[in-house]
């Protein structure tokens, strides 16, 4: 691993079948493992990925049913964003017409094609015509054309203040390094696969949001195991004095989390153990899977979760 990258993000929702319906059934991620969040088990997880749930391609969907929306602020994601291969962007516009889902297309700061729009929570959300990645497997769904279907996370966009040292953690301990920077935006990128990047647009006097639907609770970084993590804790710890959380095992990676400086929810999680501990890759998200301290409250959990489909 050249950089650690992004390992997946986690937004916040308030309707698990609207999200399921937008996330798998319009934009053709696969749904790769139905859970609960294991600190209130009464609020579903949802996992959306490639075919088997490769780290960067991930976003989770914590549902807190008819929650408040949430705003953005300064210190939080402000946009996540999608690799779509190059001459996409027509294909798309098209699709989300016919979803009924109000887009504009635009560009980046460094000048790369986009097309914008929100989620059905309103969490801005990006598609990026990105070169060079038309051999990358990418997972195939229903109606989703093979030749334009996303090909797993470009980067999460945060919102910082020039001075803070969010840069300094994501360069010295997380191996992103800035590659280019234009009209108060910088991008760091880590490697050239999914989940390579990250990108800080710089603001100043704006005030702190609010957490609720539409926004994003926490950003993952990649550790390659439970060794490598610790090593990232220890650093983050030894030499910079930020406080890390406990480790936590999360059945299907352990991690820990710590506040950047500019305040976003950071987390460190490992590559494994990955979505197919509990489920085959062919059943991947077709049942509630619960940790073995939650399976006593199956059948009351399962009452009270909303349908998801």
């Amino acid at each position: 691993m050249v950089g650690r990258g992004l390992h997946h993000v986690t937004i916040i929702s308030a309707g698990a079948a609207r999200t399921y319906t937008f996330y798998a059934r319009i934009l053709g991620l696969r749904l790769v493992k139905q859970t609960v969040s294991y600190d209130e088990p009464g609020a579903r997880l949802l996992y959306f990925g490639d075919g088997s749930g490769c780290p960067g391609t991930l976003i989770g969907s914590l549902v807190w049913e008819r929650v408040a929306p949430g705003t953005i602020g300064t210190g939080d994601a402000i946009e996540v964003a999608f690799r779509i291969p190059s001459g996409s962007l027509a294909w798309w516009s098209e699709r989300l017409f016919a979803k009924a889902v109000p887009h504009c297309r635009a560009e980046t700061a460094f000048g790369e094609r986009l097309i914008s729009f929100n989620d059905p929570d309103g969490l801005p959300i990006a598609l990026i015509e990105t070169s060079g990645m038309d051999s990358e497997p990418a997972w195939i769904a229903g109606d989703i054309d093979p030749q334009h279907a996303l090909r797993g996370l470009k980067q999460i966009a945060l919102s910082v203040r020039a001075t803070d040292g969010t840069a300094k953690i994501l360069s010295r301990v997380l191996g992103f390094a800035s590659t280019d920077a234009s009209d108060g935006c910088t991008r760091l990128v880590a490697h050239d696969g999914p989940g390579g990047s990250i990108s800080l647009r710089q603001t100043n006097g704006a005030e702190r949001g609010r957490l609720g639907a539409g926004t994003v609770r926490q950003i993952a970084f990649r550790a390659q195991d439970a060794d490598d993590l610790a090593m990232v804790a220890e650093k983050l710890r030894r030499e910079y004095g930020v406080a890390v959380g406990d480790l936590e095992d999360r059945t299907y990676l352990r991690s820990v989390n710590f506040r950047a400086p500019c305040g976003a929810l950071f987390e460190i999680a490992t590559d494994g153990p990955g979505f197919e501990v509990d489920e085959q890759l062919d059943e991947l998200g077709g049942e509630l899977k619960l940790p073995s301290f939650l399976e006593a409250r199956r059948l009351e959990l399962q009452t009270l979760l909303p349908r998801l489909y």
